[in-house]
């Protein structure tokens, strides 16, 4: 018997047979597509999904909660916040790393843990290119340059002036070795030709209570971080470190306005699932957050913070990261910071 199975290309396109037979492999195409599908992907999410802050009380604490808020009303399940601070962010990070990678466990990450931290460390729980999936960041936030009203100085020309005419004794606060606030001191240092004394601390927070205090001299923190101190008379902004002045600090000029362009750093935070979460999870989040990112609420938050609106998804955000990264790499060859334990 002879086989009488002809392809489409055998009849004519509009042949009703020719069209339904394409209906019927059409229906069988779609209906595969979805039995290979996890069976995770097709029921999530059916219980709480979790999402790990690194930085408990600071600017990430804030957005891991919109975005909790944003998850939770698309996904119509709890979203919490689980803070997990300590060491720089690497403990949260490494338990965000580990966990199993089903969507129910993501992580609000900054530049401090997936570019500065890789840097500078001599050994990491996590790797930032292996074990995670980027989904979005938020825009970019420049640091300011703070320093104690008793430091006897008005702007940043005379805190370099009286660094260098000090050297090793201007002390500045972090949130830990390896973090943003402490590369941004650094860059500050191979930039002005000065040597600051490091100072870490555990949080943002405790850093800049210690600047309020007196007990170190300056610190390169965010604006809405410094924004209320500065207005309380208790720390002075001399510089923001961007290309441009921002709306809650506007009296402090850029580091591009003083004769210094390349004195630039800027921080972002950004969401990441474990590597391995379904493309179908990842997907799903991405289509609750990129219009949620217009919200008023989300936008007033942005404007608090200082923070540009653009907010790239996916492989847009993974570029950018390892664009700062290789900038920094050459900040930390340069100053010649040695690897930390």
């Amino acid at each position: 018997m002879t086989d009488t199975f002809q392809s489409d290309c055998d009849f004519p396109s509009n042949n009703p047979e020719t069209l339904l037979r394409r209906h019927f492999l059409g229906q069988i195409a779609a209906l595969a597509a979805f039995v290979t599908l996890p069976v995770a992907a097709q029921t999530y999410p059916d219980h709480a999904v979790t999402i790990i802050n690194p930085f408990p009380g600071g600017p990430t604490d804030t957005f891991a909660h919109l975005l909790a808020a944003k998850l939770r009303a698309g996904l119509g399940q709890p979203v919490v916040v689980d803070a997990r601070g300590g060491a720089g962010g690497l403990i949260g990070v490494g338990l965000a790393a580990k966990a199993a990678p089903d969507g129910y466990t993501l992580l609000v990450a900054s530049a401090s843990t997936h570019v500065v931290q890789p840097l500078v460390r001599k050994s990491m729980p996590y790797d930032v290119e292996k074990d995670f999936i980027p989904i979005m960041a938020t825009g970019t936030v420049p640091s300011v340059i703070d320093v104690n009203p008793s430091l006897p100085v008005n702007t940043l020309q005379e805190l370099i002036a009286y660094a260098k005419a000090h050297p090793g004794t201007v002390t500045y606060g972090s949130s830990g070795p390896g973090t943003a606030l402490h590369l941004a001191g650094e860059l500050f240092a191979t930039k002005t030709g000065t040597q600051l004394l490091h100072v870490p601390y555990k949080s943002a927070a405790q850093a800049m209570t210690d600047l309020v205090g007196g007990h170190v001299h300056v610190m390169f923190d965010s604006p809405s971080v410094s924004a209320p101190q500065v207005a309380r008379g208790k720390v002075r902004a001399l510089a923001i470190m961007g290309p441009d002045r921002v709306k809650l600090l506007p009296d402090a000029p850029t580091t591009a306005e003083l004769g210094m362009p390349d004195l630039v750093f800027t921080n972002w935070m950004g969401l990441y699932a474990p590597a391995g979460t379904p493309p179908a999870i990842i997907q799903r989040i991405t289509e609750i957050l990129k219009p949620a990112m217009q919200d008023a609420d989300i936008k007033a938050h942005f404007d608090r913070s200082a923070m540009s609106h653009h907010t790239p998804f996916g492989e847009e955000f993974a570029a950018r990261a390892r664009a700062q990264r290789k900038v920094l790499a050459d900040v930390v060859k340069e100053a010649g910071i040695p690897p930390i334990d």
